[in-house]
């Protein structure tokens, strides 16, 4: 086939995606969710155990070797980590007026 002079190139590759959406998982393995968070993840599997965060699954779980930390769970405890700074933060300018 020839082109005419002036003619623009028609490209073959489709500019439509054939990718489905990303989907944001709910559940959020170690790894995930200490980078959602930006908390390291020892700290992250630490809350685990010690049952300040819960998990889903586990070693001995049932359901899945890895824990899976619903990102609800994972906002509720970084919302109540921001109230806890806020109030250290006030404890600390009320400290500097007096002193």
């Amino acid at each position: 086939m020839r082109l005419k002079k002036n003619a623009p190139a028609v490209s073959a590759v489709s500019t439509t995606s054939s990718t489905s959406p990303s989907i944001t998982p709910r559940g959020l393995r170690i790894e995930a969710a200490a980078s959602y968070s930006g908390l390291s993840p020892f700290f992250i599997e630490e809350l685990i155990r010690a049952g300040t965060l819960p998990a889903i699954g586990g070693p001995n779980s049932g359901v899945c070797a890895a824990y899976i930390v619903l990102r609800e769970h994972l906002d509720e405890y970084l919302d109540e980590l921001g109230e806890q700074a806020v109030e250290r933060a006030e404890q600390r300018r009320k400290e500097r007026k007096v002193a």
